[in-house]
């Protein structure tokens, strides 16, 4: 059995060995070829041209979707355009300075007298009128034509009136007169007249004695002005602590004035001046876009700074920052903050714009309110004795405003403000701490701004006398 499969194993195994023996001489045969066919090949020498640039142009780019409108006819039309608006002084009239010029101007009625009424407490515009001799048709008339220009629900209690036979007029702001008159073809009717306004520019200079509240109203200024004095100054100087005796002061403002009646209408300051123990500080007004007022120096520098060092007028510094012995507790404490005297209801202003924090009772500072100002600064004002109403967790105010009153409220042995400044969350003193300056004035506006300078130079100069703050640079004359 054994014998039989070596046998075929032998039988395969032999055709195999004569296929390899035949590929091995194949293969031997070939590469003698091979060679031989390589040696017969000779090198050739192939001469190439230099290459030169390829010259790629853009490639085209699609063309703009045409206007559907080209497709039209079109006519060229000509258009006018929208006019300014006009000033209402161009379009409405003057008041004058009695009830029977205006009636003659508009009606033709003559008026033989006219007098004045003041509107009484629980009186309305009918009864004023049934006072003044209306019968009541007319009186259901006027008032019919009264309220297309003002809501008579919200008149003042002394209001005054004055009142005619063919008309009377009254006032519900400043500037503007309403005159209701009897027509003869259009009945009653209503209309609006500007009160003329003269302006006066005023400078005043001077210096301080003890106070230069005094000292100013003294020299003739306006209160009105000397307040927004010392606003702008208020960002540069402690009123409490760096005015000396000897220190003067100047100011430049515009005063609007009724002609009718004379009174003053509105105080705008239009510069605002500073010697302070050699130092000068001068800065002007400059109104920008949207209402907003700016005060610069002569180069552009804002005169504000991040926050006030005193947010309250009229009050003398009654405790320092630092170690001190506590008034109520008796012990000594360090007191995180200056403390301002003032009377009770004295008004206190956020020393910079910013969203309150907090505005409650908070503990032994009685009422407490904190504003964040930026990612720095905050500002904290406690002892209130009240809050003003629109002061709230969350409402934002702006630099100026009157955010609450002077008062005693919590730990407190007296009527006054305490007051801090936080630096990352960390009381500093508010009398010594480098506050940042606000933005220079737009480069776009600074020519405009310069010439607004000049005219105050040139107000100063047309006086015979010249600015302190100017005063420093003059040169000295031989």
């Amino acid at each position: 059995m054994i014998h039989l499969g070596q046998l075929k194993l032998r039988a395969l195994i032999k055709p195999l060995a004569g296929l390899a023996a035949s590929a091995m001489v194949i293969g031997t045969a070939l590469t003698f070829d091979s060679q031989r066919s390589h040696a017969d090949i000779q090198a050739l020498a192939v001469a190439y041209a230099p290459m030169q640039p390829v010259i790629q142009t853009e490639p085209a780019l699609p063309k703009p979707r045409p206007d559907p409108a080209l497709a039209y006819d079109l006519q060229p039309v000509d258009i006018t355009l929208p006019r300014t608006k006009p000033a209402l002084r161009d379009i409405l009239p003057i008041s004058t300075a009695t009830l029977a010029e205006t009636i003659k101007a508009q009606t033709g009625h003559d008026t033989a007298s006219e007098t004045v009424y003041k509107l009484r407490a629980g009186e309305g515009v009918g009864a004023i009128l049934m006072r003044a001799g209306y019968r009541a048709a007319d009186t259901a008339a006027a008032i019919e034509a009264a309220t297309s220009k003002a809501s008579l629900r919200r008149l003042q209690i002394g209001m005054k009136f004055t009142i005619a036979e063919h008309g009377f007029r009254f006032s519900v702001k400043p500037g503007m007169d309403i005159y209701i008159l009897r027509h003869p073809d259009s009945g009653w009717i209503a209309i609006n007249a500007i009160r003329p306004v003269e302006t006066y520019i005023a400078f005043i200079q001077g210096s301080i004695d003890d106070s230069i509240y005094r000292a100013a109203l003294d020299a003739g200024a306006n209160e009105a002005a000397f307040n927004e004095y010392v606003r702008v100054m208020g960002f540069s100087v402690d009123f409490q602590r760096e005015v000396r005796r000897g220190d003067k002061f100047e100011m430049m403002y515009a005063v609007d004035r009724d002609s009718l009646s004379g009174d003053v209408v509105a105080v705008d300051l239009k510069y605002a001046g500073l010697s302070l123990s050699g130092d000068q500080l001068g800065f002007f007004r400059y109104d920008g876009a949207d209402s907003a007022i700016g005060w610069y120096d002569e180069n552009g520098n804002s005169a504000a700074r991040t926050l006030i060092r005193t947010p309250i007028t009229g009050a003398r510094l009654s405790s320092s920052f630092g170690s001190r012995r506590h008034p109520v507790n008796g012990f000594n404490a360090m007191h995180k903050g200056v403390d301002f005297a003032a009377p009770k209801g004295t008004p206190i202003i956020a020393a910079g714009s910013g969203v309150v924090r907090e505005a409650g009772w908070k503990g032994s500072f009685g009422r407490y309110i904190r504003i964040k100002h930026n990612a720095t600064y905050d500002t904290a004002y406690a002892h209130m004795t009240r809050i003003a109403p629109h002061i709230t967790a969350g409402s934002r105010v702006k630099q100026g405003e009157i955010i609450g009153y002077v008062g005693s409220t919590g730990r407190s042995t007296g009527a006054h403000l305490h007051y801090e400044i936080l630096v990352n969350n960390r009381q500093v003193n508010p009398m010594t701490v480098r506050l940042p300056t606000g933005k220079q004035i737009d480069p776009v506006h600074l020519d405009e701004f310069k010439k607004q300078v000049q005219m105050v130079e040139a107000e100063v100069l047309a006086r015979g006398t010249q600015r302190f703050a100017a005063a420093v640079s003059a040169p000295a004359t031989p």
